[in-house]
């Protein structure tokens, strides 16, 4: 009887310590995520805009409907204050801000020599269509947009 306890212990002995469980895989640290605000803060040009969805400059065209566009520049290297080059070539100045949802970029203030860009009252509003790469932006105003033919505005920006 003594040998049966003794073997039964030592099975189960065996059986606890060889099934035990295994030794826990570590978790890696969480990606840092770069906000939108972030990753906007970048002098920007078009590669391409559309009116409406009808392409009117390609910078890979030799043919563009509006040329201006290649003078086109958002720059929002430094943070909180934009100087926009439009494709007329006027140059206004003011502010902006990422919404917090990172879905919008607003700017506020837009004003030049010659005043607001037409019929903005100094703001314009986009919508942040993707989210931002170091290389890539793509917006689309949120308003039909005076001198653009009173059209839904769509830029695909590049950093230079």
């Amino acid at each position: 009887m003594k040998q049966l306890i003794v073997f039964l212990f030592a099975i189960s002995m065996m059986a606890c310590s060889g099934g035990g469980d295994p030794a826990p895989t570590p978790t890696p640290p969480p990606t840092p995520t770069v906000s939108v605000a972030t990753l906007v803060k970048k002098a920007w040009t078009a590669s391409s805009a559309q009116w409406d969805g009808v392409v009117k400059y390609d910078k890979t065209s030799t043919s563009n409907v509006v040329q201006g566009y290649s003078q086109y520049k958002l720059d929002l290297s430094t943070a909180g204050s934009v100087t926009l080059t439009e494709f007329d070539g006027k140059i206004f100045t003011g502010t902006y801000t990422v919404a917090t949802d990172g879905l919008s970029l607003t700017l506020n203030g837009l004003t030049s020599a010659d005043g607001a860009p037409t019929g903005t009252g100094g703001t314009i509003i986009y919508t942040i269509l993707a989210t931002p790469t170091a290389t890539g932006l793509s917006l689309q105003q949120t308003t039909a947009y005076v001198k653009a033919s009173s059209a839904i505005v769509k830029l695909a920006l590049v950093n230079p």
